[in-house]
């Protein structure tokens, strides 16, 4: 390993250090991407803690398997993801969860700041949060997808190889997304 400290080095040096034989340099790794590759999965897999902690495990060891595979063209963060979309895909094929099971969003990132709220600015926000949930969940997966995605700050070109689709057919899906979204929250009153 490099004289570098650890959070300057990149995830390929990182990547690098540990095939060379640093464990260490794979702890970094993974408390750099443990919170975001959770939170991704316990949005896409509400209501069911035991697969989202199963998946995101799952999701740790099949990287480690094939990290000597990963080439750096796409960030660390999305390849993990797309490992954790391909797992929880098979999840789905595999008949061990529910075909109807719905995929969320973070709502706190769509909610106004926290700034002095009053209590029925409070009950507000909650009864918009809950709106919105209703309205992503009406989403087709593939779509719900790369909404929730999108809100993991994934980008389009990632998202399109993790769903391996185009990246016209990810925007499509956005598009799609924010259509029936601004569709059904239309009628919603603050």
């Amino acid at each position: 390993m490099t004289t570098e400290p650890p959070n300057t080095q990149t995830d390929l040096e990182l990547i690098r250090a540990y095939l060379d034989g640093d464990s260490q340099a794979f702890d970094l790794l993974y408390e750099r991407y443990k919170r975001p590759l959770y939170g991704y999965l316990q949005n896409l897999l509400r209501g069911e803690q035991a697969n989202a902690d199963d998946i995101f495990q799952r999701t740790w060891l099949k990287a480690i398997d094939n990290l000597h595979r990963y080439e750096n063209r796409e960030k660390f963060s999305a390849w993990l993801m797309r490992i954790a979309y391909n797992l929880t895909v098979d999840l789905f094929r595999s008949g061990k969860r529910r075909a109807e099971s719905e995929f969320d969003e973070k709502f706190e990132a769509i909610l106004p700041a926290a700034e002095s709220f009053s209590p029925d600015a409070n009950i507000r926000n909650r009864e918009l949060a809950d709106a919105i949930q209703k309205a992503v969940q009406t989403l087709a997966p593939e779509i719900r997808t790369v909404f929730l995605m999108r809100c993991e700050d994934v980008s389009f070109k990632e998202i399109a190889a993790i769903q391996k689709c185009s990246i016209n057919t990810c925007l499509a899906r956005m598009q799609y997304a924010l259509k029936k979204l601004r569709t059904q929250l239309s009628g919603w009153k603050s």
